[in-house]
């Protein structure tokens, strides 16, 4: 659950498993909002697509993509390039981070670190997320 501040709407995140079974099952045929991430690997984009449009068909309306682990401005292009090809809009970036790398290795969660860029970047995707 996530505190979306004043408008104190109640959020829940799901973390679904990779892949396109929880789609092609339609189990989230329910939820107002998927976000799709999208790393700058090919098969990591065409696994987005697939998602994308599965979600479409079963009518969700509201899909977006997180370019995640973006190590440079060739990543985030590629990525940007390829969700424009398939109407796939981002709602950010979230760059690689060693921090969090290391802190997953630690067994340490992400939060722990607030300065690190991708936990700022997280920070900022939620507050896109929780606007409508």
């Amino acid at each position: 659950m996530l505190d979306t501040g004043e408008n104190r709407r109640a959020v829940t995140v799901l973390d679904m498993e990779a892949g396109l079974e929880h789609l092609s099952r339609g189990t989230a045929r329910h939820v107002d909002t998927l976000v799709i991430t999208l790393e700058p690997y090919f098969k990591a984009l065409e696994t987005a697509r697939r998602c994308a449009a599965l979600g479409r068909e079963i009518g969700i309306t509201r899909i977006v993509g997180v370019a995640n682990k973006t190590r440079d401005e060739d990543d985030r292009a590629a990525i940007r390039e390829y969700a424009a090809r398939h109407d796939l809009p981002l709602a950010g970036d979230i760059p690689f981070d060693d921090v969090i790398r290391k802190a997953e290795q630690a067994g340490r969660p992400p939060i722990d670190h607030p300065d690190a860029p991708a936990v700022r970047a997280i920070a900022a995707l939620t507050a896109v997320l929780t606007s409508r």
